[in-house]
């Protein structure tokens, strides 16, 4: 009996995602046959096509000339119009389309970035020209929203993945992918589901594999219902019309507990960490102690056709560890899934592992999808891929310790080895905020630490947020002052930002002990009981209306302050990466002077 493996729409399309690879190399080393199918980035390759462009025009046209009966569809009509008024603008983009998707395969024209920025402008507008047809949804090249977050309840996920117009998913499936592969020939079939903008897509194939073919099991895995741990009890439907079985936390161990429960026809009561239906009432299973880095497995790339991704060269994601060393920040809710687990490879493995991939597919570009690699690991690591002579150009995330740990020489150390970019949570650059999410530094320690980091080579990358509970006004100036002062134009030591507002999720160390953050309410919608974000009161801090002024001042201020942002801007980080490693640093902010290098493209 085999498994088929699935990681369906909506995210990146410039590399694969490791859930699937991990899951098939430690199936195939307990002796289990598994192959794997990319549906996420098939999807996109549909997508972006002229024939399925020209199929959205088409439903335009239809729901044009269909009645309006709101106020939005009114409206929706007036794009419409606009849409199929301009011949010009559809043959535009409906015959350059797959050439601007073949531009980002294309070497040559990946790195020449006028053309590289004119293909990616194209890619998004047809996006929208696919939203526009299955309106008020939004597709993008990242992500997918259907309106009222049906997601996030059980009648919105009845109703969006039977809804033909709002759900582009249904028809694309039943057209193009149900005859993908034989699936008669598989017993089990998983599917992984680690982003809210998943959801719909995935239980939409959940469905109708499952209605179309009654061979197969179907189980879900993923983050996203992780979280629903505590929700699950009253949710049968989703076990009777959707799938057979969930698994929670890491999937390695329960995957496989599970595929051989089946094929010997033996009961599923003793696989860990599963959810199940059982007498028609759902039930959870025994947890399972996540496996050792000695019992996983090497993630097993094959099958994946990765010339197809939005990338001149294979971009392969990797994982030194698992959870978070720290574990202590109060918003994050990244380690959940791992049980706030943390454990790690051999760092000489680690090497060696980078080295297979390399070799085997032809590649030397890894995105490290560690939480944190924690400063004495990046010593070891960075020092074995030396020793061992491994090409590799990476980027990873890092946490601000202290600048007699993060040293200039760690850091020569690790950009000799090939980590060209490195990602910081500064979150925010106030001590007494810092201190509120446990960031475990101060300002002085970011300051420090990303002068070592910069000065040694390395693109330094800030994710920060505004907005944290209780945060006033001139706490968040203080964080775009000391972002300004050691902007390109300032200091030099950070080269680029991602900036959001605060968003309270489920399973933060917040949402469980809210009054210590000075929250008098989150808002629990019964009819949102499968909502991960929720709303919340507080009577300190700055209100929302403000946060978002602080927010679009900043975005202005980070254009004025970092010209490089002409650039960046347009790169996904896997892109990026392979301009640093083509370009140089110093050269990429360069290309931004040159106005003949940055043409006036705006989508």
């Amino acid at each position: 009996m085999k498994t088929a493996l699935v990681f369906p729409p909506q995210w990146f399309p410039s590399q694969p995602y490791l859930a699937l690879p991990t899951l098939k190399g430690y199936l195939e080393k307990m002796g289990h046959e598994v192959d794997q199918f990319d549906f996420n980035l098939e999807t996109y390759d549909t997508f972006l096509t002229k024939d399925y462009l020209s199929q959205c025009v088409d439903k335009i046209r239809q729901r044009l000339s269909a009645p309006a009966y709101t106020p939005e569809e009114n409206e929706v009509k007036i794009v419409y119009r606009q849409i199929l008024g301009d011949r010009g603008f559809l043959d535009s983009v409906l015959n350059g389309v797959e050439d601007a998707k073949s531009a980002l395969r294309d070497e040559d024209m990946f790195f020449q970035f006028p053309v590289y920025k004119q293909a990616y402008t194209t890619l998004k507008i047809a996006m929208k020209l696919i939203s526009y047809a299955h309106s008020p949804s939004r597709i993008d090249l990242e992500s997918f929203f259907m309106q009222g977050n049906p997601e996030e309840h059980l009648d919105g996920i009845l109703s969006a993945t039977a809804n033909r117009v709002t759900n582009p998913y249904l028809s694309l499936f039943e057209e193009r992918f149900m005859d993908r592969a034989d699936w008669g020939q598989y017993g089990v079939l998983g599917i992984s589901i680690i982003h809210v903008g998943q959801v719909i897509a995935g239980l939409t194939l959940a469905r109708m594999m499952r209605e179309r073919h009654p061979n197969l099991h179907v189980v879900v895995g993923g983050s996203v219902f992780t979280r629903h741990i505590d929700i699950l009890h009253n949710k049968q439907v989703l076990f009777e019309q959707f799938f057979h079985s969930l698994i929670l936390f890491e999937g390695e161990h329960p995957l496989e507990r599970l595929v051989t429960a089946l094929k010997e026809n033996t009961s599923l009561d003793s696989v860990p960490n599963l959810v199940h239906l059982k007498e028609d009432r759902v039930v959870q299973n025994a947890k399972a102690e996540s496996l050792s880095y000695d019992d996983l497995a090497r993630p097993n790339f094959d099958q994946l056709p990765l010339n197809k991704y939005f990338m001149p060269y294979p971009v392969l994601p990797y994982m030194a560890s698992r959870g978070c060393y720290w574990g202590k920040c109060t918003f994050c809710t990244h380690s959940h899934i791992y049980e706030s687990f943390y454990r790690k490879d051999n760092e000489e493995r680690v090497a060696e592992d980078l080295d297979y991939f390399g070799k085997r597919h032809g590649t030397r570009y890894f995105t490290f999808s560690d939480e944190a690699i924690s400063p004495n690991a990046f010593k070891r690591m960075s020092r074995a891929i030396l020793n061992q002579g491994v090409d590799m150009r990476a980027l990873g995330m890092l946490k601000f310790e202290a600048g007699s740990v993060e040293t200039e020489d760690l850091f020569h150390d690790v950009f000799k080895a090939g980590f060209l970019m490195l990602f910081f949570g500064l979150e925010s650059a106030n001590d007494r905020i810092l201190d509120l999410i446990d960031k475990g530094c101060d300002q002085k320690t970011e300051e420090m630490v990303l002068a070592n980091s910069s000065n040694a080579g390395i693109w330094n990358h800030l994710y920060l947020f505004f907005g944290f509970p209780t945060e006033e006004r001139h706490e968040a100036e203080d964080t775009i002052e000391f972002t300004l002062r050691h902007s390109e134009l300032g200091t030099g030591s950070i080269h680029s930002v991602g900036q959001s507002t605060f968003t309270l999720e489920k399973d933060s160390a917040i949402f469980h002990d809210p009054a210590r953050f000075s929250i008098d309410k989150i808002a629990h919608d019964p009819e949102r009981d499968m909502a991960i974000m929720f709303d919340y009161e507080i009577n300190k801090g700055m209100p929302r209306d403000e946060v978002q002024d602080v927010y679009q001042r900043f975005d202005s201020l980070i254009q004025d302050n970092f010209p490089s942002h002409k650039i960046w801007k347009f790169l996904s980080r896997e892109h990026f990466l392979l301009y640093l490693d083509r370009f140089g640093r110093d050269k990429v902010k360069a290309m931004a002077q040159d106005e003949s290098l940055v043409p006036a493209i705006e989508v």
